[in-house]
């Protein structure tokens, strides 16, 4: 019954399946023995064509009413790029009308019902109702009103504004106004991952006695009350759904989820040296990397990065943070260097130490380095451990493996940048960032950042040597 609903030309209906049949088993793997065609094959070959079309030189995005009233094929790519800026800004201040609305019913009724009737009367899916309608709320609960404004005023995104609802009312945070000056100047995914990173000695001061204060019988660092409140929070499932696959969904705190991040990502790069993952995509190698993992099949060695600035005065090591600019605390950092390896080294501002000349890739000193100056992906913050150490002369044109050459890219990223030629910007600091060309020759460039950088360290002179404690752990630890 089911064979007469078949697509025409669909390689499983009758119009392909003749030509699926004629390869058997032996003759390689697009069918098999008995006329079944190879699904997994064809599946394989038809992805390649896809991947091939979107390759290959596109023409219009879209043949539909509204795309031609818009006029975007005639646009120049200059405008075509001020037109999406522009929309993104008149998109966020309706999602601030929008959220207004919400909060409005939600004071009415109550965040389930707000929910219910954004799901009865919009058709949006549930989770993404109660989402926003919990976002409502709290803007509302903890009195948002200038983060609000800023959405409305198109300044910030909705992102944005999740980020500040979340982190904001938690004690060991910055206040509203602070976070709002970051996310005018950053995107809301690096604010979010360095919401504990703090702008001078004083907020930090301030900041450990209200937790001190907060908790009976002795101090607190930001860190720890972070870190507990996150252990507090995590969960972890795994579900038969309706497509007759398990979903797994965890949500880890910073540290652990770090170091299983780092141990999957070890266990990926095994499963892509078989011969027999040479086809499969990077999510595919990712499922049987974690499968490796959980069933014991494979525990590849795999170190945390932690940097810490020595002071040569006082003889501490002292802002004890992740690769990433995640803080953390004296005591974590304790526990985490407990069975490590600890290797002294030090670097200058600019980065220049361990070059290597010609050779083709980064050692591992060199990676860690890297690690540590670009806090993971130049373009897109994917962590360290899913990053290429990328040239930014290229290999292939004379370009050395030196530390002030070299760049860490994902793999997306990594490709990205090969087929398009994005070019790399090297500021003063040393720490490289992506940057499309300039199409907008006419027009003054970009001001800088206002705010400070939240992956920056917040007691570190940048332009001073910078101490750092190296550690290569077995399967665990690597601090520099």
């Amino acid at each position: 019954m089911f064979s007469e609903v078949r697509v025409e030309g669909f390689p499983g209906s009758r119009v392909a399946a003749p030509e699926a049949r004629r390869v058997g088993r032996s003759d390689g793997p697009a069918g098999l023995e008995g006329g079944e065609p190879d699904w997994a094959e064809l599946n394989r070959e038809a992805a390649k064509v896809r991947i091939a079309v979107r390759g290959a030189e596109r023409g219009p995005f879209l043949e539909a009413q509204c795309a031609a009233r818009l006029g975007l094929e005639s646009l120049t790519d200059s405008d075509l790029l001020d037109r999406v800026v522009k929309l993104t800004a008149e998109r966020s201040r309706i999602e601030a009308e929008y959220l207004a609305a919400v909060g409005e019913l939600v004071s009415r009724d109550g965040v389930q019902s707000a929910a219910w009737q954004l799901r009865e009367y919009t058709r949006m899916n549930g989770a993404q109702a109660r989402s926003e309608a919990r976002l409502a709320e709290s803007l509302t609960e903890h009195s948002l009103g200038d983060t609000l404004d800023a959405l409305a005023a198109g300044e910030i995104h909705m992102s944005h504004a999740k980020v500040i609802a979340r982190e904001t009312p938690k004690t060991h945070r910055r206040s509203e106004s602070d976070f709002l000056g970051l996310c005018r100047d950053y995107p809301s995914d690096v604010v979010a991952r360095h919401s504990l990173a703090y702008e001078s000695e004083q907020v930090f001061a301030d900041l450990a006695a209200e937790a001190a204060a907060a908790t009976p019988g002795g101090t607190v660092e930001p860190a720890d009350a972070e870190l507990a409140l996150q252990r507090h929070q995590r969960r972890c499932s795994m579900r038969l759904g309706d497509d007759g696959m398990w979903h797994l969904n965890a949500d880890l705190d910073f540290l652990v989820g770090r170091q299983v991040s780092m141990q999957l990502a070890a266990a990926e790069r095994a499963v892509r040296q078989r011969d027999d993952s040479a086809e499969d995509t990077f999510p595919q190698r990712n499922a049987d990397a974690l499968c490796d993992l959980i069933l014991g099949r494979q525990r590849p060695g795999a170190s945390l990065v932690i940097a810490a600035d020595y002071d040569s005065v006082s003889g501490q090591l002292t802002n004890p943070r992740l690769d990433d600019g995640t803080p953390i605390s004296a005591n974590q950092l304790a526990e985490l260097a407990a069975d490590a390896k600890i290797l002294p080294a030090i670097f200058n501002s600019d980065w220049s130490q361990l070059a290597l000349g010609r050779v083709r890739s980064a050692s591992e000193a060199q990676r860690i380095i890297l690690a540590i100056r670009d806090g993971g992906c130049i373009a897109c913050a994917t962590h360290s451990e899913r990053c290429h150490a990328h040239h930014i002369d290229y290999f292939e044109d004379g370009g050395h493996t030196d530390i002030p050459n070299l760049a860490n890219l994902c793999e997306p990223c990594h490709l990205d940048h090969h087929q398009r030629h994005w070019p790399i910007e090297t500021p003063a600091s040393g720490r490289p960032r992506r940057a499309p060309p300039d199409r907008r020759p006419n027009r003054p460039a970009s001001p800088e950042p206002s705010g400070r950088d939240p992956t920056s360290s917040p007691h570190q002179d940048p332009t001073r040597p910078t101490g750092h404690l190296t550690t290569a752990g077995d399967d665990s630890t690597t601090a520099a």
